[in-house]
């Protein structure tokens, strides 16, 4: 189901970010003059906004599809001392011998694929926005709980989104607007 709605995210934020950037185009087409820069620059900051509010969920998506989080040994076996278990180190499958189990010094590795076989990995433990507590998907987290992840949600999809409320507003001049009624109000005159 988790798998399902991070592709359900990934498609309803690039269709409505896409389409925001067409509004915007169409918009500043419409209604503003000058070089191209000078008109279209709301479209800029719009299909800025769009690349960037749609590369974590992207990401995650990708890290759910392929099963990328490096985490304590997937198939725990009954051939491995118990000391070795102790120590953080488990057992994985032998690609070579369905029946055999080799053990794995790191004590990480990426979930195997369907035929049992260990696909190792460098990093401590986790992926770029959870920590290898996470990996089993007993735990599900909203926000990151590593730096980078964080580091990756704020500048990617909150800049983001302050990039498009930056495009919409020039795209619409509702800064202009808004202060014009402002004074208007101000000034005790009705609209």
């Amino acid at each position: 189901m988790v798998d399902f709605f991070h592709g359900f995210q990934v498609a309803l934020m690039m269709t409505v970010m896409l389409n925001l950037t067409q509004f915007v185009w169409w918009r500043c087409k419409a209604s503003r003059r000058g070089t191209c820069l000078q008109v279209h620059m709301p479209t800029l900051f719009t299909l800025a906004a769009a690349i960037m509010v749609n590369i974590q969920p992207m990401w995650i998506l990708i890290i759910g599809s392929w099963k990328l989080c490096c985490g304590t040994n997937w198939q725990m076996g009954h051939g491995c001392s118990p000391d070795v278990l102790a120590q953080g180190h488990g057992c994985v499958k032998d690609p070579t011998d369905p029946e055999g189990l080799i053990w794995n010094p790191t004590g990480f590795s990426f979930s195997p694929w369907v035929d049992g076989a260990p696909r190792s990995c460098s990093s401590p433990g986790g992926n770029v926005f959870w920590d290898v507590g996470y990996c089993g998907g007993k735990q599900l987290s909203t926000f990151p709980t590593v730096v980078w992840g964080w580091l990756i949600q704020i500048f990617f999809t909150w800049g983001g989104f302050v990039f498009m409320f930056i495009g919409i507003m020039q795209a619409t001049q509702l800064h202009v607007k808004l202060r014009k009624q402002w004074r208007q109000i101000r000034s005790g005159q009705r609209a």
